[in-house]
C-alpha cells in the first residue's frame, strides 16, 4: 500500500466489476468459443460503465484499515480466479422453469417486490425531474454538499431500475432457474433464481459504496471509504452462485467457503468504518446504523443461503425471504441514505448560517462607523464598539434605553418620524442629528461620568430588521461620523499651517545663508577665503538636510497616548520599481559623501539585478526615499565587494519584495533592534567612524509601513547584510494606525547567530526624491556653451553642438530633458527646423519639454517664427544670468505642472480600479495587480 494507507489505484483488481459477469453462466460447459471479440467489447463497456458508477480511489479517500483493504483487494482477485476456474473446469446443474406449481403464492411475492421496487424508482425519478425542472441542477453540481445528494439520486435510480427490471422478469416467468446441485447431493432441495444473483452482483456494491461516501475533495472529486469491500461484495456473490450450481463437490465447497471468507473480510472493513463514522456529525450515528444493518442483512442472507442445502428450510421459503429482504434492503437503504444526507446537509447549512451570522455580528460590532439599533418600542437593542467610543456609553449600559432621548432636542420629533417610517417598511433617506446621552435620567452617576463631553454629529441611514416570518422586529441605524470628519479637517488645516510656519522659519534663513555663500563663492578670488566659504556652505547644506529629515520624522511621530499624529496622505501613483531602482542606482553612483568623496567606493560594484516587476500602487517620492536610504546605507558600510538589488514577486500577485544585499561589515546582534529607531545607530560613541544622526532607517521603516508593507534585515558579521522591503501591489486603504511598540519593530534575525552592522542613512528626502533638472543646450559655439553651463550650474546640462545631434539625443535618451535651450542660428538644420521636428515628428508637447530659443538679434519676424515652430519663449543674447534663470525656472514649473497633472490622472485611474476591486471583493477574493 501507499504511505498513507491507500491502495494503489493502478492495481488491476481495484477496477470495479472485474471478472466474468453472471449472465455468462447459462448452464453450458467449457469455454464460450464463439463471439470472442464481441464478448470482450461488451465486457469492456460494462466495466467502464460500472467504473463510472463506483468511484475508484482518489487522493483524499479514507482507508481506516490499510491491511484489511489490501486483503479485500487480494480476495477480490482470488474470487475472480476461482470464478474463471469454476467456469472452465466445471459443469453447471440443469435448469428448469420457475417454480409456480410447487407454491402458487410465489408469483405474488415476486410481483410485490417488483411493485415496491417500482415505487422506489418512481420516487427517485420524481426527485431527479424536480431538480432538473426547478433549475437546481447547477446549484447541486457546484455545491459539494448537494453534489453528494445528486450522486445518491443517480445511483439509486440505477439500483431501482435494475431491481424493478429483474423482479418484473421473474414475476412474468421470463427466466429459467437452476437446481441446486450441492443441495441435492446433501439431500436438500434448492431452487436458484440466477436473475436475483445478477441483481445482487450489480446493486450490492453500489449500495455499500453509497454508505461509504464522504465529502468531495477540494477539486470536486468524489471520496469513498468502502471501495475495496464494496467491490468484494459484488464479486463474492458470483462465486456464491457458482458454489450451489456447479456439479463438482470440491469446487462447490471451495467456492462457498471462499464466499464466506470474503464476506467476513468485507464486513470487517465496513464495521470498522461504521465505528468511525458514528462520531462524524449529527448524521454519523444514522450512517453507522445503516452500515451495521447492511452487514447484518448480508449475513442473514448467507445463513438462509446455507439452510436449504441440508434440507432445513424449503426452497420456496428461501426465495420468499429473498423477495422480502431485497425490497427492505433497497427501499430501507434508500430511506436511511436520504435521512443521513438530509441530516448532513441540514447540519452543514446550519453551520454555514451560524458562521455567516457570527461574521455579520463581528463585522457590525467592529465596524469603523457607529451602528446601533432599536426595537419596535424605540429602545436600544444594538450598540457597536464605535458607538461606545463616540458616546462613552458601553453596550450593556445602553441596552433598553430610549434612543430618541439621546438625540438632539431640535431633531427628536424628526428622529421619531424617521424611525417610525423605517419600522413601517417605507423608503426613507438620511437624517442628520447629534448623539449625546448626557443628561439621561436613566443613567446612574458612574455611567454619566464616563460619557463624552462633546456631541457626536452623525448622518444616519436606517435598515429594518426582520424575523424568520418576515415581520419587522426593529431598525438598524448606520451613522457617518461627521464630528470626526470635521475634526480631521480642522486638524489637517492646523497641521498644514504649523508645517508652513516651521518650514518658513527654519528653511528660509538657511536658504538665505546658502544663497549669500553662493555669491561670495562666485566673487571671491583668493584661495583661502574661498575654501572657507565652501566649507561654510557645506555645513549649511548639511544643516538643511538635517532640518528636512527632522521635519519628515515629525510628520510620522506619535503622540504621548499612543495614537499617531496626522501625517501627509501618501499619493497613489503607478510605480514601475524597475525604472525607479535604475534611477536610484544612477543617483547614488553620482553622489558623494560629506567629505566630497564618491559615495560608491572604487572597490565596490553597485548592481541592479531587478528586471521586470509588475506596476505597483505607491507614493513615488516616498519609495525613492526608502530605497535611496537603503542603498546609501549599504555604500557607507561596504568597503569592497558588491551591493546588489534583487526583486521577487508573490506567485499570487499580492506583493513584491526588493532586497538590498551588501558584503559589508555587518551588524552586532545587540544593535539589530536599535537601528530602526529614530536617532539610533549601531555605534553611538563620540568616536564613531561614520557620520549621520540615525534617521534614515527609521524614516524608511515608517514609510514602508505607511504603504502597508514591511521591512526586515538578515545579517552575518564580516559577511554582509540584506535589507528586504515588501510592498503590496495595491496600497491598503488608510486606517487609524495603532501605536507601534518595540516588538512590532523587531527585524528578522534568523539568518545568522551574529548579524552585521548598518547605520541608518540621513540623506534628505528632497534630494532623494528629486533628481537635478536636465537642460539640453543646443549651440555650435563652445563659448556660448560654457556661458550656459556657468549660469545654469545648479542644473544638469547636456551639450549638443548641432540640431542633428540634439534630435538623436532626444530619440535615444531614457528620460526627456526638462527644458531645451535652442539657438536659432546653428549650421545645418536650423533651430526652427529642429523645433518643428521635436513638436511634430517626435510628438513632444509644449509642457512635456519647454523649448527656449536663443537669438543674437531678435526681430519681430524671428519671434513669430519661433512661436510658430513650437517654442515656448525666445531669449536674446548676450545671456543675462538672472533673466536666463528666471526663464528656465518658469519652464521647469510648466514641466512640473504637466508631470503633476499626468500623475494625478494616472492616480485617479488607479484609485478607480482599486475602488472597483474593493466593490468586487464583497462577492469574491481580492485580486492583486
Amino acid at each position: 500500500g501507499s504511505r498513507d494507507g491507500r491502495a494503489p489505484a493502478s492495481q488491476p483488481f481495484l477496477r470495479p466489476g472485474v471478472g466474468p459477469m453472471p449472465h455468462r453462466s447459462r448452464g453450458a460447459t467449457g469455454r464460450e468459443e464463439d463471439g470472442g471479440a464481441a464478448g470482450m467489447t461488451f465486457v469492456d463497456g460494462a466495466l467502464k460503465l460500472l467504473g463510472k458508477i463506483i468511484p475508484q480511489h482518489v487522493p483524499g479517500d479514507v482507508v481506516l484499515t490499510p491491511i484489511c483493504s489490501r486483503l479485500n483487494n487480494w480476495c477480490s482477485l482470488v474470487c475472480v480466479i476461482l470464478t474463471i476456474g469454476a467456469h472452465l473446469c466445471c459443469n453447471y446443474h440443469e435448469t428448469r422453469p420457475a417454480v409456480t406449481t410447487e407454491d402458487p403464492t410465489m408469483p405474488l411475492f415476486l410481483r410485490f417486490t417488483a411493485t415496491m421496487a417500482f415505487c422506489g424508482l418512481l420516487y427517485e425519478l420524481c426527485l431527479a425531474i424536480c431538480i432538473k425542472t426547478m433549475g437546481l441542477q447547477l446549484l447541486y453540481e457546484e455545491d459539494p454538499v448537494f453534489r453528494r445528494r445528486l450522486r445518491l439520486n443517480r445511483k439509486m435510480l440505477y439500483v431501482f431500475t435494475f431491481l424493478t427490471t429483474i423482479y418484473t422478469c421473474m414475476a412474468c416467468d421470463w427466466q429459467y432457474v437452476h437446481k441446486g446441485w450441492i443441495a441435492e447431493y446433501h439431500g436438500g432441495h434448492q431452487i436458484v433464481y440466477s436473475f436475483r444473483y445478477i441483481e445482487w452482483v450489480c446493486c450490492a456494491p453500489i449500495v455499500l459504496s453509497i454508505s461509504g461516501q464522504l465529502p468531495h475533495t477540494a477539486d470536486g472529486s468524489p471520496r469513498n471509504a468502502l471501495v475495496p469491500s464494496s467491490m468484494l461484495t459484488g464479486i463474492y456473490c458470483i462465486i456464491s452462485w457458482q458454489g450451489i450450481v456447479v456439479t463438482d463437490f470440491y469446487w462447490a465447497w471451495v467456492l462457498i467457503f471462499w464466499a464466506f471468507v470474503s464476506y467476513f473480510l468485507a464486513s470487517y472493513e465496513q464495521l470498522h468504518f461504521a465505528w468511525w463514522v458514528k462520531d462524524q456529525g449529527t448524521a454519523g450515528p444514522v450512517r453507522a446504523a445503516l452500515l451495521v444493518y447492511l452487514v447484518i442483512m448480508i449475513g442473514i442472507y448467507g445463513v438462509v443461503y446455507l439452510l436449504p442445502i441440508p434440507g432445513w428450510v424449503t426452497a420456496t421459503f428461501e426465495n420468499k425471504f429473498y423477495c422480502l429482504g431485497d425490497v427492505s434492503f433497497k427501499v430501507g437503504t434508500s430511506v436511511m441514505l436520504l435521512a443521513t444526507n438530509d441530516l448532513a446537509n441540514n447540519e452543514e447549512m446550519r453551520r454555514r448560517a451560524e458562521a455567516t451570522a457570527d461574521d455579520l455580528r463581528r463585522l457590525i460590532n467592529t465596524a469603523s462607523v457607529p451602528i446601533f439599533g432599536v426595537d419596535t418600542a424605540g429602545d436600544i437593542d444594538q450598540w457597536n464598539m464605535k458607538t461606545e467610543d463616540l458616546t462613552g456609553l458601553s453596550g450593556a449600559e445602553a441596552m433598553g434605553l430610549p434612543l430618541v432621548k439621546m438625540l438632539g432636542d431640535s431633531s427628536q420629533a424628526e428622529a421619531e418620524a424617521f424611525i417610525r417610517s423605517a419600522l413601517a417598511g417605507e423608503e426613507i433617506g438620511t437624517l442628520e442629528t447629534s448623539l449625546y446621552p448626557k443628561g439621561l435620567q436613566e443613567l446612574d452617576d458612574a455611567s454619566a461620568n464616563k460619557l463624552r463631553t462633546k456631541k457626536a454629529m452623525l448622518m444616519l441611514s436606517a435598515v429594518p430588521r426582520k424575523n424568520k416570518r418576515g415581520d419587522i422586529k426593529g431598525v438598524s441605524l448606520v451613522g457617518c461620523d461627521l464630528t470626526e470628519v470635521a475634526a480631521y479637517r480642522e486638524a489637517e488645516q492646523r497641521k498644514m499651517r504649523f508645517m508652513a510656519v516651521v518650514s518658513h522659519e527654519l528653511r528660509s534663513p538657511l536658504y538665505g545663508i546658502i544663497g549669500l555663500l553662493d555669491q561670495l563663492c562666485d566673487t571671491e578670488k583668493q584661495e583661502g577665503p574661498l575654501r572657507t566659504f565652501k566649507l561654510v556652505k557645506t555645513c549649511a547644506n548639511r544643516l538643511l538636510d538635517l532640518v528636512m529629515n527632522i521635519m519628515e520624522m515629525a510628520t510620522m511621530a506619535c503622540t504621548h497616548d499612543g495614537s499617531p499624529a496626522p501625517t501627509k496622505r501618501l499619493s497613489r501613483d503607478p510605480v514601475d520599481l524597475s525604472i525607479l531602482l535604475d534611477e536610484v542606482v544612477l543617483l547614488v553612483k553620482c553622489s558623494s559623501d560629506k567629505g566630497g568623496r564618491p559615495l560608491v567606493k572604487t572597490s565596490v560594484q553597485l548592481m541592479n539585478e531587478v528586471n521586470s516587476l509588475p506596476i505597483i500602487e505607491a507614493d513615488t517620492h516616498k519609495c525613492t526615499q526608502v530605497f535611496f536610504n537603503l542603498v546609501t546605507n549599504a555604500c557607507k558600510f561596504t568597503k569592497e565587494g558588491r551591493i546588489t538589488l534583487t526583486g521577487v514577486v508573490d506567485p499570487e500577485k499580492q506583493w513584491v519584495e526588493i532586497s538590498v544585499t551588501d558584503t559589508g561589515k555587518g551588524i552586532a546582534r545587540g544593535s539589530l533592534e536599535r537601528i530602526f529607531l529614530p536617532f539610533e545607530q549601531e555605534d553611538n560613541s563620540a568616536i564613531r567612524g561614520y557620520q549621520g544622526i540615525g534617521l534614515g532607517l527609521s524614516i524608511a521603516t515608517e514609510l514602508v509601513r505607511a504603504h502597508g508593507g514591511s521591512i526586515k534585515v538578515e545579517s552575518e558579521l564580516d559577511v554582509g547584510t540584506s535589507f528586504s522591503v515588501r510592498l503590496p501591489i495595491v496600497m491598503p486603504e488608510p486606517v487609524k494606525a495603532k501605536a507601534q511598540g518595540k516588538a512590532s519593530r523587531e527585524p528578522n534575525t534568523k539568518a545568522s547567530p551574529q548579524p552585521a552592522s548598518v547605520e541608518a542613512e540621513d540623506k534628505p528626502s528632497v534630494r532623494v526624491a528629486n533628481r537635478r533638472p536636465l537642460i539640453l543646450s543646443v549651440d555650435n559655439d563652445d563659448v556660448n556653451q560654457q556661458v550656459v553651463q556657468g549660469i545654469l550650474s545648479e542644473y544638469e546640462v547636456h551639450i549638443a553642438m548641432d540640431g542633428t545631434e540634439a534630435l538623436e539625443f532626444l530619440q535615444k535618451c531614457e528620460t526627456l530633458p526638462d527644458t531645451m535651450l535652442l539657438d536659432i542660428a546653428i549650421p545645418g538644420t536650423s533651430g526652427y527646423e529642429v523645433c518643428i521636428d521635436v513638436r511634430g515628428r517626435l510628438n513632444i508637447g509644449l509642457a512635456e519639454m519647454p523649448i527656449l530659443m536663443l537669438s543674437a538679434s531678435p526681430t519681430n519676424s524671428s519671434i513669430i517664427a519661433a512661436y510658430d515652430s513650437g517654442a515656448n519663449s525666445l531669449i536674446s543674447k548676450p545671456l543675462r544670468k538672472h533673466l536666463l534663470n528666471a526663464q528656465v525656472r518658469a519652464a521647469l514649473r510648466l514641466k512640473a505642472d504637466y508631470v503633476a497633472g499626468a500623475r494625478q490622472k494616472q492616480a485617479d485611474t488607479v484609485e478607480e480600479g482599486a475602488l472597483r476591486r474593493r466593490r468586487f471583493s464583497v462577492r469574491g477574493p481580492a485580486i492583486g495587480r
